[in-house]
């Protein structure tokens, strides 16, 4: 008993080191294309600056530049969202990693609960898995890596 326990345990730790890595990585991927986006508009910007003193400019142009910049403002304001929900699923990860390394070295309630639901989970993933396994890939996103939350 207490050797399977044990290997639960490190099968438990694997995972949320594996959870904490993937979403460190989301949210450096959520950074790094926020601060794509911070680029692209601060030059929707410059363009649209460049325009506001050159006299006889068409209107037109100056409602296209408009409309680039208010596009690139909103592109800013969904990847700042992405980033801080990245790192608020990544201080989760890290808070539930943290409770377990803390419980699972006493014989606490909560840890044996916790071992006893990733046991549970792992015969559902192994039996939907065989489910699936005559199914294609998904096709990649095309959006941002962000985790989805419940």
């Amino acid at each position: 008993m207490p050797a399977a326990s044990t290997t639960t345990a490190a099968a438990v730790r694997a995972e949320l080191a594996g959870a904490l890595d993937a979403s460190r990585a989301a949210r450096e991927e959520a950074e790094r294309e926020l601060h794509r986006s911070v680029a692209l508009r601060s030059r929707a910007a410059e363009a649209l600056e460049r325009t506001a003193r050159r006299p006889g400019l068409d209107e037109s142009e100056r409602a296209r530049l408009r409309a680039e910049y208010a596009a690139a403002d909103r592109v800013v304001a969904e990847r700042r969202t992405a980033v801080e929900k990245a790192q608020e699923f990544e201080r989760a990860a890290s808070v539930v990693a943290g409770a377990f390394e803390a419980e699972a070295t006493s014989a606490s309630p909560l840890a044996a609960a916790l071992l006893q639901l990733v046991g549970s989970k792992r015969g559902t993933t192994a039996r939907r898995g065989a489910l699936t396994s005559g199914r294609t890939a998904p096709a990649p996103r095309v959006r941002s890596p962000r985790p989805r939350t419940a």
